[in-house]
């Protein structure tokens, strides 16, 4: 068994998602514009706030895109109305996170929790979202087909290709056009 313990003061909670717009094949992503680094949108949980929750808000105030999150049939260890071990897939998909990710700066642990979600690469981004000063990035919807390679971090990539996977194999949508203004 190995264990860890971390104090409050010595760790971050961060929640993150994987946005999917299924009916173009498309993944939401940031461009980070000073380093060129391509990377899933993530941030900083609230006080008081769900998981869940942070991650909708995070994905929306990095991107200016409203999301929600999608349920997907992933094998969790999660327990299904009091069953000890599912090792299953949940019926009808589950929104549980698709993974978790631990990173440590400076001595502090950084726990990252990802969720699949699902968005209009359509849609037109609201502009008044929370990017703060030192942020400097742009939101991209890229094809799903090159976004792996896209990604930066190894993580990224690994978490990405987890969720097209599980997305395309509960079927496919019907297809629409966006509409391109000039």
């Amino acid at each position: 068994m190995n264990r860890s313990l971390h104090l409050s003061e010595s760790f971050v909670i961060s929640c993150g998602t994987v946005t999917l717009d299924i009916d173009q094949s498309k993944v939401l992503v940031i461009y980070l514009r000073k380093t060129g680094e391509y990377c899933l949108p993530k941030g900083r949980k609230d006080v008081g706030e769900q998981l869940e929750a942070t991650a909708v808000r995070e994905t929306y105030e990095e991107t200016g895109y409203t999301i929600e999150l999608l349920p997907l049939q992933l094998t969790t260890l999660a327990t299904l109305h009091g069953n000890d071990d599912v090792r299953s897939a949940i019926p009808g998909g589950t929104t549980e996170p698709v993974a978790v990710t631990q990173r440590t700066t400076q001595g502090v642990l950084k726990i990252i929790f990802w969720y699949a979600a699902r968005g209009d690469s359509c849609a037109i981004p609201q502009m008044n979202t929370t990017e703060q000063d030192d942020e400097d990035f742009d939101a991209v919807w890229c094809p799903m087909d090159e976004v792996v390679r896209l990604l930066t971090f190894h993580d990224d990539k690994t978490i990405t290709a987890r969720v097209i996977e599980a997305a395309r194999g509960g079927g496919s949508g019907s297809k629409r056009n966006c509409a391109v203004s000039t």
